[in-house]
């Protein structure tokens, strides 16, 4: 925790602390709610006006999904659908609870709807990341250092959801925790219409590539260049194994 609020002190952009579950922000307010140091980094990366307003109807619509309760809906299902088919010796389904305040085992997905992480001040509801093959951490982007090692304090947080990769072998997972691994040092990518990029990350980018070489999409709309956090969590390729 204490990490992660470093990193947050440390941005020069304004962090939104949304309080899940009533996100009171409506669509209007959003789109009208943007800095001018963020419209310059995003112009600077390489994104279009008509880009930026692209990503902030993402915003506004995914705060009325998560308002709306329909991801708690999908977390409820998912968490059945395992009770019902799992086998519990299974070493996955030994990370269901947190441990301490760590959670997930390596590979899995976190996702968090209780900071703007993606440092957008008009609210952005979501960070994402991979948990790491090494016990005890996660692998994360920022905007203040980019990719990097972080302490798996993520048992401990609220508004979380983990997630387990449909389909995945346990070598999957290995290969997209070691990809994400391979991309620590790398910096913050503020175009968040270029997912492609090998040399920049965002949050959601970072744990969608990572997946993505191991032959699994974990994205929900990809008619649109966009990988959102909440995407991975709406994604019928993830399942929402814990939730609080």
């Amino acid at each position: 925790m204490n990490k992660l609020f470093k990193t947050l002190i440390s941005l020069s952009f304004a962090i939104s602390i949304l309080a899940l579950p009533t996100i009171q922000a409506s669509a209007e307010e959003v789109n009208s709610s943007i800095s001018t140091d963020v419209y310059q980094e995003m112009k600077s990366a390489g994104m279009s006006d008509q880009d930026i307003e692209m990503l902030k109807k993402h915003n506004a619509e995914e705060i009325e999904y998560i308002n709306s309760g329909k991801l708690k809906e999908k977390a409820l299902k998912d968490q059945q659908t395992i009770a019902l088919n799992s086998d519990k010796s299974d070493e996955r389904n030994a990370a269901i609870s947190p441990n301490a305040s760590s959670l997930g085992t390596f590979g899995d997905i976190l996702v968090a709807f209780n900071a703007s992480s993606w440092g957008i001040d008009f609210g952005y509801p979501g960070h994402a990341g991979i948990v790491s093959n090494t016990n005890g951490y996660t692998i994360e982007s920022f905007p203040a250092d980019g990719v990097q090692y972080h302490t798996n304090d993520w048992g401990s947080r609220t508004n979380i959801y983990a997630m387990h990769v449909k389909g995945a072998s346990s070598s999957n997972y290995t290969g997209a925790a070691g990809y994400a691994y391979t991309k620590i040092g790398k910096p913050y990518n503020w175009n968040f219409v270029n997912p492609w990029s090998e040399d920049k990350f965002y949050c959601s980018q970072l744990v969608w590539k990572a997946w993505k070489t191991q032959g699994i999409d974990v994205d929900y709309i990809t008619i649109d260049p966009i990988v959102t956090p909440m995407e991975i969590a709406k994604s019928g390729n993830t399942s929402i194994y814990y939730s609080n």
